[in-house]
């Protein structure tokens, strides 16, 4: 029955019909590969509705160059009248190069561990699009899931190193081939990921893949182990300089993410888990799913216990929207095959 609707499916997006609303097939596919999430004892953010964040944001404009200022009104969904880029982003009331210790004072959300939440979109994969690294052939569609956070607090067990952002997405997607069936998943991971073929995943019900999301990061593994934090990838978007590189070999050789088995997140068809609500998304009925500006005050990294000198900001706007219709998996992802 399972590969009879995957091949409905196809046979809906090879026709034109459109893949990314929320008609029942879409819905199918997206409890069919829901995954289950695993999350260290110790994690304080889960997986929320995008609107608990908006409710404490304010939205700021650059009215000049390194300068913003608060507005008021609807969340925009256009740069129209912008001079500047990025135009707006969205900020929380703590100063982020003040250190983490505003953040550490904010109301930990602990109910949303009990109502939990993804967005999932069945986005189609146009003919010609270049192979995910490690396949011969593109997958005939993916379904995602996407994963916000409010807040991104990675640091080293000794604190001696801090990474941290306000707003953070994730994602993890299931290619579908184009015989119907699963091809791999790639999980988000800092600035990278990893792709991996379906049948060397961990998964729940034979059909629901296991991330174990790392501690504070929230960067998405296939195993409970102690996982390089990849960090040199973010340098190969152009940003940073030689104290960020320095700052990003040291956690490449040096300091790994943390997983854990605690807060079990997932569909209700598994046992022992909280249900993790799929809600699909249709970015053009969804304001903030059309926000063009960026999800926080900016990304740094700290080195030492308290803020100091010897700090730089990595990538200076914070995550963008992410991009709902991309169907390429970054060439620098890696793969790995167990």
């Amino acid at each position: 029955m399972h590969r009879i609707l995957v091949l409905l499916v196809l046979a809906a997006l090879c026709a034109g019909a459109s893949p990314s609303g929320a008609s029942s097939r879409t819905v199918d596919l997206l409890q069919t590969y829901e995954p289950v999430l695993l999350f260290h004892a110790s994690e304080d953010w889960a997986p929320e509705p995008v609107e608990t964040f908006l409710a404490d944001a304010h939205i700021e404009k650059q009215v000049a160059t390194g300068s913003w200022k608060t507005v008021g009104g609807p969340l925009p969904t256009s740069n129209a009248g912008c001079s500047l880029s990025p135009c707006y982003r969205l900020n929380l009331p703590c100063p982020l190069h003040g250190g983490d210790a505003c953040y550490e004072r904010m109301p930990v959300r602990t109910g949303e561990w009990q109502r939990p939440v993804a967005y999932g979109r069945v986005v189609a994969v146009p003919p010609g699009t270049a192979p995910a690294p490690g396949f011969t052939a593109p997958p005939k569609f993916l379904v995602r899931y996407w994963l916000f956070y409010e807040f991104d607090d990675y640091h080293t067990l000794r604190r001696r190193l801090w990474q941290a952002h306000e707003a953070d997405w994730e994602s993890i997607s299931i290619a579908i081939g184009a015989n119907g069936q699963p091809q791999f998943a790639a999980y988000s991971q800092h600035c990278s990921g990893t792709v991996r073929a379906w049948s060397a995943v961990q998964k729940r019900g034979g059909t629901h893949p296991v991330a174990y999301v790392a501690l504070g990061s929230h960067a998405n593994y296939f195993t409970n182990t102690p996982s390089s934090t990849r960090f040199t990838e973010c340098l190969k978007t152009g940003t940073g300089g030689a104290t960020v590189t320095r700052l990003a070999q040291l956690a490449q050789e040096k300091i790994v993410d943390r997983t854990g088995t605690a807060h079990p997140l997932g569909p209700p068809s598994v046992a022992g888990v909280t249900p993790l609500t799929v809600v699909p998304l249709d970015p053009a009925s969804v304001l903030w799913a059309r926000f063009p500006g960026r999800w926080s005050e900016g990304q740094l990294l700290w080195l030492g216990t308290t803020p100091r000198s010897f700090t730089s900001v990595s990538q200076g706007y914070g995550p963008s929207t992410p991009h709902w219709s991309s169907t390429s998996i970054p060439s620098l992802w890696h793969v790995e095959s167990s």
